[in-house]
């Protein structure tokens, strides 16, 4: 089934937008947990293998040449196609996937940007996306539309498109086609056939795969010694006896960066992150790495209660708010306005 079937029309989606709205989880309204590595490397493979569909670049097991430099107008696609461009070396696709891993936040970041501004996403407060019911075709949502196609290469003997062939080794790539969809031995067969249906798509998979264990055997480059805020120094800090303790914290991220160490008296050490910056990606990526359920465990067990409203992480906590939000809607407030003023 043609990825650019009639519904989708100028809605047409590229590799990078398909690969977010496979991953895309709406029960917790955001992807699918994939490891950072090897999600990055699935949206750099997605943007190499869109590229070469469009015939910008071509691309075999072994290497990858540039066929056409201009560029494609996509904002996500040219800075990747540059990139390529200006490389006087031929390189090979797994260069440029673990080359580019790096940067591939920006990538899924100008991804979901682009699919909310066209009306297939939702964002919400948070860093949560849903499938925007305003992104229609003729069978659902685009999203669901994708996973429709996808479904149908994966559970009968339909011939794929190069595209949907691609799709299948990416998401298979990322190992999570059993989130998505029930399988049985018969399509985890079916699944590792169409991945080696097409060139492309095995290339990609191919790189994204031998890349995943590159991380594991490196070095790490980064031996700077974490600064180490003295006792003496905080203490005299005047911040510190006006108890604007905001006010001290931020002073030292200005002297020492974003990370440091402060020791207090008979503890142990305490590392502190902070800044604007780490702020900012704290209120994107921190699901992924912070959770409050496990500080909240022995609460739950002296009450006997399961779930208590500071302790929902991720998708608890996603539901919860759309459950709540009618309630907190503005709608609801305007029609409440008297009593709010009666009250306040």
């Amino acid at each position: 089934m043609d990825g650019d079937a009639i519904g989708l029309g100028a809605q047409r989606l590229s590799l990078p937008e398909e690969l977010v709205l496979m991953l895309l989880n709406q029960e917790t309204g955001y992807f699918h947990q994939v490891p950072g590595w090897k999600l990055n490397c699935a949206f750099v493979g997605a943007v190499l293998a869109e590229l070469s569909l469009l015939s910008h670049i071509d691309t075999d097991l072994d290497s990858l040449h540039l066929v056409n430099r201009k560029s494609t107008g996509n904002p996500v696609l040219d800075p990747v196609l540059k990139r390529i461009a200006d490389d006087p070396v031929k390189r090979s696709a797994r260069y440029w996937i673990e080359h580019l891993a790096a940067q591939a936040e920006s990538i899924i970041d100008l991804t979901l940007d682009g699919l909310v501004s066209r009306g297939i996403l939702k964002h919400h407060q948070g860093e949560f996306w849903t499938l925007a019911s305003s992104g229609n075709t003729q069978d659902g949502t685009a999203g669901q539309y994708v996973k429709m196609r996808i479904s149908e290469i994966v559970f009968t003997d339909a011939i794929p498109d190069p595209r949907d062939a691609i799709i299948v080794s990416l998401v298979n790539t990322c190992n999570v086609f059993q989130f998505i969809f029930e399988l049985d031995e018969t399509e985890k067969e079916r699944i590792s056939f169409v991945c080696n249906m097409d060139l492309i798509g095995r290339s990609m998979a191919d790189a994204v795969g031998q890349s995943i264990t590159n991380p594991l055997l490196r070095r790490s480059s980064l031996n700077k010694q974490i600064p180490r805020v003295s006792l003496h120094r905080l203490l005299l800090s005047p911040r510190l006896r006006e108890g604007n303790v905001p006010a001290l914290f931020a002073r030292l991220t200005e002297e020492h960066g974003p990370v440091f160490e402060i020791q207090p008296p008979f503890s142990k050490p305490m590392i502190f992150i902070a800044g604007t910056k780490v702020n900012r990606w704290v209120h994107k990526r921190g699901r992924m790495y912070f959770r409050v359920r496990d500080y909240f465990a022995d609460f739950e067990k002296v009450y006997g209660a399961a779930g208590v409203l500071p302790s929902l992480d991720g998708g608890d906590h996603f539901r919860l708010r759309k459950a709540l939000s009618p309630a907190y809607s503005r709608k609801r407030l305007s029609g409440q306005l008297d009593r709010v003023y009666r009250y306040s």
